[in-house]
């Protein structure tokens, strides 16, 4: 499963619990309106009761006799739900108008003393919430059963009026509560996002620290990215000066072995040579890989191309200031490397001098920036090599023409910390007719 961000999951989890926070709450609305609603029919109900109760009478010979008539309108409109009924021995003795000629059953309900409300079916199959008690107001004759009645449509139809004007209600604080929610998360974030600006800032060279003034609670954790980072600078610097020491270390008395070799005899003065120049290969190889393995992803690493090619293009014309070499480097972009300065002068410097030893007049730089990658291009108008030398040629030791001065160490060198960084190195034909050398790098 994807991993979501944690803004999504604040935002979703809020979302989930004000749904169902307000999902109850409006049940319970409901609920109890219902239960107004219920209790406000009742009353109704109950004041007609009472009329019923003033307006009743049994005579001294038994009959029943009633003063008058409820008052309410609807008990005279047919069918309308709202009926009353007086009852004895389950005779009906008087009722309203609006039952016509049906009565009210109330199958399994037992009258009382005590006035109990219960929901029925009425006579057009209507549900009723009808009142009934029972009254004894002579001991000689049996007790007086007195209904009423109000149509339960009324208090659904309420209901569903109150549910709409909840439900829109709750929808639309709903939707304020969530878009709350997500302003609260993106100004809460926001110092996150700070921090992972300010690391990408760092990884592109463009800044050494985190900031400080951050909240007080992230500020811890902004003071240990920047312990951190102090921390793995000093541990860089530390383990550069000390590859730094072996190298001197191990090429100074190469040095001094090489210089007596002198007194040696020719065959004993070859071999020497030749065992202490595998040794300062080795080292040399080494070296740069253990250089551009420790710097390749290290925050802050970062160099400017055209800089670096412009300083080593100086070099190049000094050098080679007899030939009248023409080193063309206005095709450069503005590039930027991700990885140490060093690296990148030493990869191109091979690069460059390479060109330079074999070109008849021309040597032409040019880069150019892709996304995250960085594609770097020196080319001559020299010889070339054979395609099929391609791969020979960027081995260490490795030379076609044993007149040129050098090691054969120039094109591995820069094949072994292109690929530490994750690129690589590729060889074709120059349109000027020489070699196409070009190096694919990460971009910064």
């Amino acid at each position: 499963m994807a991993r979501r961000s944690l803004a999504f999951r604040i935002i979703a989890l809020s979302g989930a619990w004000i749904g169902m926070a307000l999902f109850i709450t409006a049940g319970l609305l409901v609920y109890f309106y219902r239960d107004h609603t219920a209790r406000h029919y009742d009353a109704h109900v109950s004041m007609h009761f009472e009329e019923l109760f003033a307006a009743s009478e049994l005579l001294p010979d038994g009959s029943f006799d009633l003063a008058f008539e409820p008052s309410d309108p609807r008990f005279h409109d047919l069918d309308s739900g709202w009926y009353w009924e007086v009852k004895q021995s389950g005779i009906s003795l008087r009722r309203s108008p609006s039952l016509g000629e049906n009565r009210l059953d109330l199958g399994n309900v037992i009258p009382t003393m005590d006035v109990i409300v219960h929901e029925i079916v009425g006579p057009k199959q209507e549900k009723l919430r009808v009142h009934v008690v029972q009254r004894r107001t002579d001991s000689r004759y049996e007790p007086l059963v007195f209904l009423a009645s109000a149509p339960m449509t009324g208090i659904a139809d309420d209901m569903l009026v109150y549910s709409r004007y909840v439900v829109s209600s709750f929808l639309v604080l709903g939707v304020g509560l969530l878009l709350a929610v997500m302003i609260q998360v993106r100004v809460a974030l926001k110092p996150l996002q700070a921090i992972s600006t300010g690391i990408g800032d760092i990884r592109d060279g463009r800044a050494t620290r985190l900031r400080r003034d951050y909240p007080e609670d992230v500020q811890p954790l902004v003071d240990e990215l920047n312990n951190l980072l102090e921390h793995n600078t000093v541990l860089l610097n530390r383990a550069r000066n000390r590859l730094g020491d072996l190298a001197h270390a191990v090429k100074n008395p190469l040095t001094v072995i090489k210089n007596e070799t002198r007194n040696m005899e020719a065959g004993q003065r070859e071999l020497v040579l030749r065992q202490t120049g595998e040794i300062i290969r080795s080292v040399d190889h080494y070296l740069s890989r253990a250089r551009a393995f420790g710097t390749g992803n290290v925050l802050g690493s970062r160099s400017n191309v055209r800089s670096v090619a412009e300083d080593l293009v100086y070099a190049m014309r000094r050098i080679y200031q007899q030939r009248d070499l023409e080193l063309d480097d206005s095709r450069l972009d503005e590039c930027w490397f991700r990885g140490e300065g060093q690296d990148l002068e030493e990869m191109l410097g091979n690069l460059l001098d390479n060109a330079c030893k074999w070109a008849k007049s021309r040597v032409i730089i040019n880069c150019k920036s892709d996304h995250d990658r960085l594609v770097l291009r020196v080319e001559d108008d020299g010889p070339g090599i054979p395609e099929v030398k391609f791969q020979d040629v960027m081995q260490r030791g490795r030379r076609l023409d044993e007149t040129k001065p050098g090691h054969g160490q120039g094109l591995g060198i820069v094949k072994d910390i292109a690929d530490l960084y994750g690129g690589s190195l590729k060889l074709g034909t120059s349109e000027l007719g020489g070699l196409r050398a070009e190096l694919d790098l990460p971009a910064a």
